[in-house]
């Protein structure tokens, strides 16, 4: 059954028995991820819409079900259909973002049902009614939920399907949110199956739940793995590893985390493999979206057991020996991971960094933290170690956000697996600080971009995280301590503060349109972290009633009052210490010139913050020329970038291009390196889609298409110039 089918022809129930929603943000990636992989692969820029329907199909899998009063009882699959409902909501979404009304309108009889003005979804559960409330919220205002406020004592489905579509954006590939929108949603409700099973009625159901998660479990990976390399030792040998492998599957399987799949043995396993042995290399970056690595790393991770029987030999698993000091390696280092699973989860400041990590959802971070692991370091080794390479990946998250670049998992991986091989011959700290010194040196971005940074739809989790390590790094530096799970995820609820209350009228002296109010009212330096309860009492004051509240607030958003310095000890001494008095101005009114002001004491903040140096990087003694920006591997692997055509001259650096967004003309300009730089804000984007996205608050935009450009008298679309530089095979096709 197709997903259209699955949709137009049921409304689904969940049955008592049924567990919650649980599925969290690494399995919804995973399922978006799996499904992008398989279209992508397929897609082409030049295929017609119609050819989608001869696209390869996908298997989801069996769902199990029985009918009952004209409802479709779910005994096993809800996570999955849950899901895929969820993500058809968001598509909706997408496609209305793209006028692309039509095809929303498939998604609306897909996803609910409307009689007499009320909405009935297609999945249902116990909690209907509150569920029920969240659907219709995201449906009339994805971003904004319509004003809707999780209750504190919300079911655990609720929760989660709330918490699952905050995070959705975060997994959902940029490539998908173009031009490819279209073909991608036509290619899911045709093209991707599910089996379904029917059950005789209700206890016929319940019986076969029970047996599917029960009885007849088939072995694993970690099984099969098991039995593979026990054979290769003598009946000692195997008494005594027999007692280390069980320790290590009771430690992964009680592992204390909030991603089940990062906690299973088979994901610990895919890990280890992938951290010590896969090979990488740069010869497939152009067959595979994931970036740099070998056919090694899609084999792991479809059976990892497999892959060692194909490699036994190069493993050393040929003898006795070898197979005896792999299995102690396995099961040794799986203590290491186990902690680090639980450092994701509980904040540790001498592992700080695996928390944010966990925090802005990056989860294959403990790949590359398992490279510099060993058994033997002791501990304070091993959280230095750990700690800068989570410290690095947690640099680039925040420079390539701050440059407005992606950061899907997909992107990540890229990094990841470029620098695995670097890392797993690093024995030292030193080791370690030298190659991430290295590596941070030859980084093409950096915070230069935050002069013009603001807060739009889709990046006000990022700006919150950066508002939270500023602010927190300003406290500890006055006061000591350790302040930043306090501001990220405290008892307190932080939320940011915008320093102009939403009223335009009050700021006619300082900008000319109500465009230019929003734009400088969402600058990232008119923007605080303040406790929601108290945000709440006064967010509309003017800033001189404002500021008197901030002063008896956190230390950043105290700067900002004239008495801020006086009979101040520990903040003077910050200030003369860090070389910021002249950035720290406070400020008796608060215009554009402050704003302007702040804005240049965040980004000198976020130097300091995320200072290499202070993360315990070694930078070389001499300058490395930095590499040439250019296309990721996934990028290049989709289709043609706007580089491509200033490099063979159809456009020429500097040149102005627009698009218009409800009867407004928004300017950029195309630079050198193919970046478009948006007029209205002077922000950069690095692709068509992305400036499009920007300029009209919106999730998703055909870029080629809405982009224009004159030429010899005539506006045409850039997509027409792409178009031709394809067929006189002026580029290359990938």
């Amino acid at each position: 059954m197709t997903v259209r089918a699955l949709f137009e022809r049921n409304s689904f129930a969940l049955d008592y028995y049924q567990r919650e929603y649980t599925w969290t943000r690494h399995e919804v990636g995973t399922l978006i991820d799996d499904l992008a992989q398989k279209f992508l692969d397929q897609w082409d820029i030049l295929h017609d819409r119609d050819e989608v329907g001869h696209y390869a199909p996908y298997f989801l899998g069996p769902y199990v079900y029985h009918e009952s009063g004209g409802r479709t009882f779910l005994v096993d699959g809800q996570q999955r259909v849950t899901t895929l409902h969820l993500v058809l909501i968001y598509l909706r979404q997408l496609l209305l973002d793209q006028d692309m009304g039509i095809y929303a309108s498939e998604l609306e009889r897909l996803t609910y049902t409307a009689r007499h003005g009320k909405r009935s979804f297609k999945v249902g559960g116990p909690e209907e009614l509150a569920r029920a409330r969240l659907l219709n919220s995201l449906v009339g205002d994805w971003n904004g939920l319509a004003g809707f406020t999780l209750p504190d004592d919300a079911h655990v489905s609720v929760r989660n399907l709330h918490d699952r579509s905050r995070e959705i954006d975060g997994e959902f590939p940029e490539v998908l949110r173009g031009e490819a929108l279209v073909p991608f949603v036509r290619w899911l409700l045709d093209r991707v199956c599910l089996v379904g099973i029917r059950a005789l009625g209700q206890e016929n159901g319940r019986e076969i739940f029970v047996s599917m998660n029960d009885r007849g479990l088939r072995l694993n990976h970690v099984d099969l793995l098991k039995g593979h390399l026990f054979r290769r030792v003598g009946p000692q040998a195997r008494k005594e590893l027999g007692e280390a492998w069980a320790g290590m599957l009771a430690r992964l399987t009680t592992a204390d985390t909030d991603s089940p799949e990062t906690g299973t043995p088979s994901a610990y396993v895919r890990s280890f493999l992938l951290a010590r042995y896969a090979q990488f290399d740069d010869t497939s970056a152009g067959a595979a979206p994931a970036g740099p690595a070998s056919t090694d790393a899609a084999e792991i991770g479809r059976a990892a057991h497999e892959w060692i029987l194909r490699n036994d030999l190069q493993l050393g698993l040929g003898h006795p020996a070898g197979a005896r000091d792999f299995v102690r390696r396995l099961t040794d280092t799986s203590k290491r991971y186990c902690e680090l699973l639980g450092a994701r989860r509980r904040y540790r400041p001498d592992l700080a960094s695996v928390y944010f990590n966990g925090h802005n959802g990056i989860d294959d971070q403990f790949t590359l933290l398992l490279c510099v692991v060993s058994p033997d370091d002791p501990d304070e080794t091993f959280a230095r170690k750990c700690s800068m390479v989570a410290s690095f990946l947690d640099l680039v998250y925040v420079r390539r956000c701050v440059n407005n670049l992606p950061v899907q998992r997909r992107d990540l991986d890229e990094i990841i697996h470029r620098l695995i091989p670097l890392l797993r011959i690093c024995r030292t700290v030193e080791d370690v600080a030298v190659v991430l010194g290295r590596e941070t040196s030859l980084l093409e971005y950096d915070f230069r971009e935050l002069a013009t940074f603001g807060m739009r739809a889709n990046n006000r989790r990022l700006v919150r995280y950066l508002l939270s390590r500023m602010t927190a790094h300003v406290q500890r530096a006055c006061e000591g301590g350790d302040h930043e799970y306090g501001f990220l995820r405290g008892a307190r609820d932080y939320e940011i503060e915008h320093v102009w209350a939403n009223r335009f009228e009050r700021h006619r002296d300082d900008v000319e349109t109500r465009a230019e109010f929003y734009i400088r009212r969402n600058r990232l330096g008119a923007l605080l972290l303040l406790p929601k309860s108290v945000n709440a009492s006064f967010r509309d004051d003017p800033y001189e009633k404002k500021v008197e509240h901030y002063y008896a607030e956190n230390r950043l958003a105290a700067s900002l009052h004239p008495k801020s310095r006086r009979r101040n000890t520990p903040f003077t001494h910050y200030l003369r210490e860090s070389g910021l008095e002249r950035a720290f101005r406070p400020c008796e009114t608060f215009g554009v010139p402050e704003i302007e002001r702040r804005q240049h004491l965040y980004r000198l903040l976020c130097e300091e913050v995320w200072n290499p140096a202070r993360l315990g990087f070694r930078l070389p003694a001499i300058d490395l020329p930095a590499p040439a920006p250019e296309p990721s591997a996934s990028r290049r692997r989709y289709g043609v970038e706007l580089v491509d055509l200033i490099r063979v001259g159809l456009v020429a650096p500097n040149t102005k291009i627009f698009r218009t967004v409800k009867g407004e003309i928004h300017f950029a300009t195309v630079e050198e390196d193919g970046r478009i730089r948006v007029a209205a804000t002077g922000q950069a984007y690095h692709s068509l889609s992305a400036a499009g996205i920007a300029v009209a608050g919106t999730k998703a935009c055909a870029g080629w298409d809405v982009w224009r450009v004159e030429r010899e008298g005539a506006v045409i679309p850039l997509k027409r110039l792409r178009e031709e530089a394809l067929t006189r095979g002026l580029i290359p096709r990938s």
